[in-house]
């Protein structure tokens, strides 16, 4: 289940249009987040709450849809979108659902897939591997003297 929400200003009636399919109170938390610490990405959204505070900011349900895959709401959202964007009352940066990506994005996707980054090749994994043979797997973690004073008792 995923609800297409609106974060309105109840001053100006700007709205910003975004989906979930968490709780809406989380998104509300992580959305409030950004904007008290002015890190969210819609700047017009953040000037705004920090000049009329977080009182005059609720979270209202668009929507709700169900759906098996990311694309499938996207044109949902995207009336939203359109519908606030032609009122001229619209906080998103973009006029473009998230989930609704052109040529470009799957381009840029099938470019991610052949870039290898820095890996490890076979041969040097194998020699990390060969290094650790035999070395207990304790993650770093210190013995403190107590246990290794009970493992010597043991081992007499």
């Amino acid at each position: 289940m995923a609800v297409i929400y609106a974060l309105k200003c109840l001053v100006n009636d700007f709205a910003y249009i975004g989906v979930t399919k968490s709780k809406l109170a989380k998104r509300y938390r992580e959305h409030r987040c950004l904007c008290n610490n002015n890190k969210h990405h819609a700047t017009k959204l953040n000037a705004d709450w920090n000049l009329y505070g977080e009182k005059v900011f609720e979270m209202v349900v668009l929507e709700e849809a169900d759906y098996s895959h990311r694309g499938s709401h996207c044109e949902e959202e995207q009336k939203w979108i359109d519908h606030y964007a032609k009122q001229g009352k619209l906080y998103n940066g973009h006029e473009r659902s998230s989930g609704l990506g052109g040529e470009t994005s799957l381009k840029g996707v099938e470019a991610a897939k052949k870039v290898i980054g820095k890996r490890w090749s076979p041969e040097a994994n194998e020699k990390r591997r060969l290094a650790q043979l035999g070395k207990p797997k304790g993650h770093g973690a210190k013995i403190s003297a107590t246990k290794q004073a009970k493992k010597k008792q043991v081992m007499i």
